[in-house]
């Protein structure tokens, strides 16, 4: 008995310590403000607002002014980045927006085409690639690769 609980003790104190680890990594990732980045040779991304990032996510622009088609480059569904952004940008939940999505395409309205990047490496790296695409990093993950042109608060 007093083996169990010793080994039950044990247990708990793993546990507790494992969530502590992970909950200290989150809060630093969530202290890091997120950015909206562009391609570095887009143009007519210079001057975004929160407006126009809202009408670029939902699909209401659905090309730049350099003729570029706009590719919008988000983490999964259900990743703490994504929810934030949707959030801040659109004021809108996951369910919101996919309804929202869903609509647009059965309606023959515009919908955004969306990219789903697993990474930060990853949206940085299809921006870089697109002329036309629009991604969201962490304020530190941005680099000369890419160009910021937003900041979420």
């Amino acid at each position: 008995m007093r083996r169990t609980l010793r080994w039950l003790f044990a247990l708990i104190l793993c546990v507790g310590c494992l969530n502590t680890a992970r909950e200290s990594a989150v809060f630093a990732q969530d202290n890091d403000d997120l950015v909206m980045v562009v391609n570095k040779g887009n143009t007519a991304a210079v001057g975004m607002n929160l407006s126009e990032a809202r009408k670029l996510l939902l699909g209401e622009i659905s090309g730049w002014r350099t003729g570029a088609k706009v590719v919008v480059v988000l983490k999964p569904a259900g990743s703490p980045d994504r929810t934030a952004i949707l959030k801040k940008v659109c004021g809108m939940t996951e369910a919101a927006y996919t309804r929202y999505q869903m609509q647009a395409s059965f309606t023959g309205q515009t919908a955004a085409t969306v990219h789903e990047a697993t990474s930060d490496a990853v949206v940085k790296g299809v921006v870089k690639a697109n002329p036309g695409a629009v991604g969201f990093l962490h304020k530190s993950e941005v680099d000369d690769s890419v160009k910021s042109v937003l900041e979420l608060n």
